[in-house]
């Protein structure tokens, strides 16, 4: 007999079960939604057939009606299960029971009518059923789903939501450490997180992991399942650049139900030791809370209430266990900071002392009413505060006081109403409400300016930190969000129309004061001591008539969305989707125009954000009339996904005229009061409004080009599935393609002056210069390098006087991503289920965006010439992923559950690029693009000059011929994240064990999640080596090019040819764990959480 996939039931052929099928209905939706079609015996469409629809734990029911092809269909359904379905035709019968629904997702359940059978008795269908859940007539895009089951069984020792989001194969945690994760190898804050529809993503940016706070903000306790969408090509997605994540929360029902649960992360229950580093990440984590929910009235009145908080207590010696510098900072050289910071009358701190704990409490309270059977609406309202101690520069570089630590204090509160109404068989509607409000603080330990003392360490390389870090003086983000959302949902014989609205808008406070309170360096400490600070830079309103309330980005933005779609059920085996989204941003207008940059460079520095967009998206499912469910899919479509606001914060903030910068060297004058010291050479009236003077400050400026769009992106999907014949298991091959259309391109115009001169030389290699003639000259360079990597003086031989920093905010439309995904799922039936999936990626980019400031995301991009519009491998790509999960279950004590799971990943390492060991085009401004010049890679001896002669050429060759991924680039420039750190292998594993509770009808659930269990069984195993944040490896430094007039030995005769310096490589890949907020992550060692949970 003929399985259509759409499978037939009846009570005469117990082989036809339901297909719980996936389809991307709405992946910002918090329902589900089920459709079929009737036939009676004779396989003719059965019309007007009665459907009644019931959700069995709350009574909620939805009534449908088949038309005349025999089909029905209700939206709006609460997710999960279980529900009754009951079919009824001129008293003929049919039920089904044990059904459950999927959020986002369209479950297809078909039956067959036995005229000859008054009443049939009901067939139980559950989510082991034989048929795959991933058949359905409208599943047509990218994505996977992961109920509440599977969330309780999967292992998370971190309660997160990147824990699940994890086991899409085609998703990478590009950073674990961070939760940073990247769909497709694209940007990981092009990810859009939703909580009931909501964006629970950082509203400004700034946070890797795609969150405002270390955890989602509501508890995953309180989340009833997660939708993970990669291309959904339903025209009610907005912002679906990245992966769109959606996860809804839990419901009330007709009985009370509840739980009180416990877990502990100890501190010894982590590897103590791993690679000479002792663990210092925590001495416990503990989350304590619990969930309520039951009827206020029966059948129509619903709440579901959660509490929760977190704690994770910091070592109780601060950094006592840690080698500050790596060891070469003593507890003396702390002492002796201390004592010349009391003479000038402030206290520095020490290196503990302070409550360093970090505390999440949150809360959620639902409301679910069914008005009646055909209206039901939903309230819910979330609320988090979050205070977490960071501690910035402890690393291996240097050492802070706890005058220089902050609390960056959190809160995020949203509330969501919505309302789904069938106003008929044909017709249903859904609206929505939200408001987001966000605000993170940074709270000092004091008010100072920024200090660094540096000379420390046997070779005076390490510094130690005091006062206010330089980014908190004042630190303040404020945004109120609110969403309207309106659809409508018309049935037109084998059509299904939607239509409908959305409305956003997000208002935004941006105040980043940095150096408002002055930053001092000093060389070492006698020159604190003395108050000798080597540079001086400090931010100020202008002198004018400015004010402290011209430095915050205050703005708003709108975004208005239409869309319209069809989709059309051709026959039994074909249904088309077509559609059309428009989006319409607006931004407020900037406040500060600069005439002063526009006139030099032709860009108005007030220019936002206005251009619109048409996204037109169409997709198919084709089920073949074949033995076993067999479907393809695929689809195309444009997606517009906002830009993260801290980018385009950058315009409303940096207009070179909200504040002035301040700079001074040597120049001998030290004093820590507050408000700080302003040096008199800024005050000169010939410097405002349009500066004339070398000396007058600089004015940085960050403009959006007249017609730059936010980013969008091209997405075609082709995938197959066919179950096979052996245990319900599912075989699939999936090619998923990415296509930018509008990238952002950011690049640096403060190298040229206002006709467009500024390259002074052109490299042996190709690349565009930008050295005076001191930087070009050999023997003006320093022994590591040109002025000891210290540019100003040698670099931007052009830039006008009064000019800064100058970024342009554009377009690119280079960059694409390629995936090709293979598995075997079997679902989890009676005592196993597992799967095993690999994805191969390949994408490109060119702008990794990997900062909060445009400065740093143009210094951050590896380049060959400054401002090139190449697309090179992107930064977030793993090439290789295999991931598997794998499930056993068993009662050995009677009717309480024995649960193993475990969860694998095994990918390629992430990408680095080889760069240079300083500044080598002389584009640099301080540190900001001195590290990101992508390494020329000598030919053969002779193709450089070397500063030591042949010995060190030697050297250098030495290295390279044990390096052979990069001697294939001889005579080229080493492309950008053209290489890759070593493999790494991962295994989790989640053990449950249900007991007995006081009660009948209560238990107790005892867990024990072990992370990383190879590094329990070798400390060698489960490692994360990579080259960190910056992605990078330095080799030599350029030290100038051979020319007329240049004394150094080995450039007679080789004029244009480059001059390196070579000390040997920078350091080689590294153990990552540690995070801003969390500090070691034992990411890269085995840890334990310990569980307890009794409901009832």
């Amino acid at each position: 007999m003929t399985n259509r996939n759409r499978v037939r039931l009846s009570q005469l052929s117990l082989g036809l079960a339901i297909a719980l099928a996936a389809a991307p209905a709405f992946a910002q939706n918090t329902t589900a939604s089920v459709t079929g079609r009737i036939v009676g015996s004779d396989a003719q469409p059965v019309t007007g057939a009665q459907v009644t629809i019931v959700h069995t734990p709350s009574g909620t029911v939805s009534n449908a009606t088949t038309g005349n092809d025999g089909r029905y269909s209700a939206r709006g359904l609460r997710v999960g299960g279980p529900y009754t379905i009951t079919i009824i035709k001129d008293g003929v019968t049919e039920v089904r029971e044990g059904v459950y629904l999927q959020l986002a997702e369209t479950t297809a359940v078909d039956a067959t009518l036995v005229d000859d059978v008054a009443t049939l008795a009901a067939v139980e269908v559950t989510g082991s059923s034989v048929i795959s859940e991933v058949f359905s007539p409208e599943k047509m895009g990218t994505g996977s789903n992961v109920n509440r089951s599977q969330i309780e069984a999967l292992p998370s020792a971190n309660r997160n939501i990147q824990d699940y989001i994890r086991t899409d194969p085609r998703i990478s945690q590009v950073s674990k450490a961070d939760g940073a994760i990247s769909a497709g190898g694209q940007n990981t804050r092009y990810n859009l997180i939703k909580i009931d529809g909501v964006s629970a993503s950082d509203p400004f940016g700034l946070e890797s992991n795609n969150l405002p706070t270390e955890r989602q903000p509501v508890s995953i306790d309180a989340i009833e399942e997660i939708n993970i969408d990669l291309a959904n090509y339903d025209t009610t997605i907005a912002g679906g650049t990245g992966a769109v994540v959606n996860a809804v929360t839990r419901s009330g029902t007709n009985e009370f139900h509840g739980s009180l649960y416990y877990t502990l992360r100890d501190g010894d229950w982590v590897r103590g030791t791993l690679d000479g580093v002792e663990f210092n990440g925590w001495e416990s984590e503990d989350t304590y809370g619990g969930t309520f929910g039951g009827p206020l009235v029966k059948d129509r009145l619903f709440f579901f209430v959660n509490y929760e908080k977190y704690v994770r207590t910091a070592p109780s010696t601060g950094f006592g266990g840690t080698p500050y510098g790596l060891g070469q900072i003593t507890d003396q050289n702390i002492a002796d900071v201390q004592a010349a910071a009391a003479a000038y009358g402030f206290d520095a701190g020490g290196i503990g002392g302070l409550n360093a704990d970090t505390e999440i409490e949150e809360y959620a309270i639902k409301l679910d009413w069914n008005i009646s059977d055909a209206h039901r609406a939903a309230l819910r309202y979330s609320f988090l505060d979050q205070g977490v101690l960071r501690f910035p520069q402890v690393d291996n570089n240097s050492i802070s006081l706890n005058s220089f630590w902050y609390n960056y204090a959190k809160e995020f509160e949203s509330t969501v109403l919505e309302l789904f109404s069938d106003w008929s068989d044909n017709f249903s509607t859904e609206f929505k409400v939200s408001r987001r409000d966000y605000t993170a603080v940074r709270e000092t330990n004091s008010n100072l300016p920024q200090i660094e003392i540096r000379g420390f360490g046997p070779n005076s390389n390490r510094s130690i930190y005091l006062g206010t870090e330089q980014n908190s003086h004042v630190n303040l983000i404020d945004t109120e969000q609110t969403t309207l959302f309106g659809s409508g949902n018309l049935f037109v014989g084998n059509h299904e129309l939607k239509f409908g609205f959305d409305w956003e808008k997000n208002d935004v406070i941006n105040f980043y004061g940095r150096d408002l309170n002055g930053t001092y360096v000093f060389n070492n400490l006698a020159a604190f001591i003395a108050g000798n600070p080597s540079t001086y830079v400090v931010r100020a309103p202008r002198p004018d008539g400015g004010t402290y309330a011209d430095i915050p980005a205050a703005y708003t933005q709108k975004n208005t969305g239409l869309f319209l779609q069809d989709t059309w059920s051709v026959n039994y085996n074909l249904t088309l989707m077509f559609g059309l989204r428009y989006d319409k941003p607006d931004f407020d207008d900037q406040r500060l125009y600069n005439e002063f940059v526009s006139d030099i460079y032709g860009y108005d520095n007030s220019n936002t954000v206005d251009v619109s967009i048409l996204q037109p998206r169409v997709g198919f499912n084709y089920t073949f009339d074949a033995e076993r469910p067999t479907q393809v899919r695929g689809g195309f479509g444009l997606f517009q996904g906002a830009s993260p606001n801290v980018w385009l914060a950058g315009a409303y903030q940096n207009t070179g005229i909200s504040y002035v910068q301040y700079e001074e060297t040597n120049g001998g004058n030290f004093d820590p009061s507050v408000p700080p010291y302003i040096p008199g050479t800024g005050l000169n009236p010939a410097c405002y409004p349009v500066p004339t003077l070398a000396s007058c400050p600089r004015q940085n400026v960050d403009i959006i080009a007249p017609d730059f769009a936010l980013p969008s992106v091209w997405k075609a999907n082709l995938a197959f599935e066919h179950e096979l014949p052996w245990h319900g298991i599912v075989l699939s091959a999936e090619a998923l393609f990415t296509n930018v259309k509008d990238g952002i391109f950011i690049q640096r115009l403060d190298p040229f002056n206002a006709a467009g001169d500024g390259v002074t030389a052109i490299g042996q290699d190709g690349r565009t210069l930008f050295w005076n003639a001191n930087g070009l000259n050999p023997d003006r360079r320093g022994n590591n390098g040109i002025a000891h990597g210290t540019n100003g003086a040698f670099n931007r031989a052009l830039r006008p006087n009064g000019v800064g920093d100058v970024f342009l905010v554009s377009n690119t439309d280079k960059g694409e991503s390629s995936q090709f995904t293979f598995g075997l799922d079997k679902p989890l039936v009676d005592t196993w289920g597992w799967s095993l999936f690999y994805t191969y990626t390949e994408a490109t980019e060119v702008s990794p965006m990997t900062s909060s400031q445009n400065s740093s995301n143009w210094g951050n991009t590896p380049i060959g010439s400054m401002n090139e519009d190449v697309a090179y491998d992107s930064r977030y790509a793993i090439k290789d992923r295999f991931t598997g999960t794998v499930t056993w279950r068993h009662n050995f004590f009677e009717n309480y559950e024995t649960r193993v799971s475990m969860f694998y990943e095994g990918r390629s390492g992430r990408p680095f690029s080889y760069i240079f060991g300083n500044d080598a085009n002389g584009d640099a401004n301080g540190n900001t693009g001195r590290f990101n010049d992508l390494f020329y890679v000598p030919n053969g001896p002779g193709d450089v000059v070397w500063t030591g002669g042949s010995a060190m050429e030697q050297s250098f060759f030495a290295w390279l011929e044990q390096n052979p991924e990069l001697r294939a680039y001889q005579g080229q420039i080493a492309p950008a994240n053209a290489f890759r750190s070593q493999w790494v292998n991962s295994f989790d594993v989640r053990i449950t064990q249900e007991l007995p509770g006081f009660a009948e009808g209560h238990k107790s659930v005892l867990a024990l999640d072990i992370m990383n269990i190879g590094n329990l069984l070798n400390k060698d195993w489960g490692l994360i080596e990579d080259y960190g944040f910056n992605a990078n490896r330095q080799l030599a430094s350029y030290a100038g090019i051979c020319g007329p007039g240049v004394t150094l030995a080995g450039c007679a005769g080789n004029d244009g040819k480059y001059v390196y310096h070579w000390t040997g490589p920078g350091s080689d890949a590294q153990i990552q764990e540690n995070n801003n907020d969390k500090g070691n992550t034992a990411v890269s060692r085995w840890s334990v959480m310990l569980s307890f949970k009794y409901q009832f």
